[in-house]
């Protein structure tokens, strides 16, 4: 049985994005994902001739399926208080339940050593949250563009603080206190 060309790059994105997961950037060679999959390390190179080309494809993947996932901000039939909470609830579950860091977190770790392909893709992911969650406050707030995006940078930044922060001391409970006065305010 062989697999098929679009089946060998699917399992070679969902290997790299494992050891991204894992360790960041540098977590695997183009051997290490060849081994993964079952593969010759020159069939990696022949789908993406480069790391940066591999990784930018991971994440605007992990992009894609991400922006399938939102429910539509402006859709007035749907509570934004219930979308604000189910944002902080998948991004919980990912980190505390799943005891995984997220895919972005890892590489912006990382952006220092990111090609610009890799880093071009990482704010495309950002902007994506950013204008979401800013759509959310401007309905739950009622509220000008400029506040609805600095509360969502500060949620962003409460949630990536909040991951760092379970993972490095493994108290699953402190993201739940991180994020306490934004569940006070606007819990359902």
């Amino acid at each position: 049985m062989s697999i098929e060309k679009n089946d060998t790059k699917t399992n070679i994105l969902d290997a790299a994005e494992r050891f991204i997961v894992q360790g960041g950037y540098n977590a695997f060679s183009f051997r290490d994902i060849a081994e993964a999959v079952g593969i010759k390390s020159a069939s990696v190179h022949y789908h993406y001739p480069t790391k940066g080309d591999l990784v930018a494809a991971v994440m605007a993947r992990y992009t894609e399926l991400f922006s399938q996932l939102l429910p539509n901000p402006k859709d007035e039939r749907l509570d934004p208080r219930v979308l604000l909470n189910g944002f902080i609830n998948g991004f919980k579950a990912k980190i505390v339940e799943q005891r995984n860091m997220s895919l972005c977190t890892m590489l912006t770790s990382d952006k220092s050593i990111l090609p610009d392909e890799v880093c071009t893709e990482l704010s495309v992911f950002y902007q994506l949250k950013l204008t979401w969650l800013s759509q959310v406050f401007a309905r739950l707030d009622q509220t000008d563009e400029d506040t609805a995006l600095m509360q969502a940078s500060q949620l962003l930044a409460c949630l990536h603080g909040a991951s760092i922060l379970v993972q490095g001391t493994n108290q699953p409970v402190l993201f739940d206190h991180a994020l306490s006065d934004w569940r006070e305010r606007y819990g359902k």
